[in-house]
């Protein structure tokens, strides 16, 4: 059983940033699957650095998006992946230091980060994006 599913609430409308968020959630929901499978050690935490890494590579592309697009809030949303990506590295930290055994904290951490970022904090960029699609040429 998945830790989240995708669904319509999650689609921003931005279809390489909508498929960027799906490998995120697919990364999170293998790591969990593998936990709840009852696996630790080794291959959990070369899953989570896998969900860091695909996560890194993201938030990258999305602050290149952001600025391509002239979103005016972008310094703010790079300083809220940064946090995120911190709060990230110590949840991980604990795994690694626990054989490699994430604890409940981390899942729940997981499920807040993806669904409250993307509905909240992404849509902005993504209404941002189509109102300037939109906007008439001078």
């Amino acid at each position: 059983m998945p830790i989240m599913t995708w669904d319509r609430s999650l689609d921003i409308g931005v279809h390489d940033m909508n498929r960027e968020h799906q490998d995120i959630l697919d990364a999170m929901n293998a790591i969990y699957d593998a936990h709840q499978a009852g696996k630790r050690g080794a291959p959990i935490n070369s899953m989570i650095a896998h969900l860091g890494a695909v996560t890194t590579r993201h938030f990258r592309d999305e602050e290149a998006f952001m600025a391509r697009i002239g979103y005016a809030d972008r310094e703010n949303h790079k300083r809220i992946h940064g946090k995120l990506l911190r709060d990230f590295a110590a949840h991980q930290a604990t795994a690694e230091a626990a054989g490699g055994s994430p604890s409940p904290e981390f899942f729940q951490f997981l499920r807040l980060w993806l669904s409250a970022h993307i509905k909240c904090i992404d849509l902005k960029y993504a209404e941002f994006s189509r109102k300037a699609a939109k906007a008439p040429v001078r």
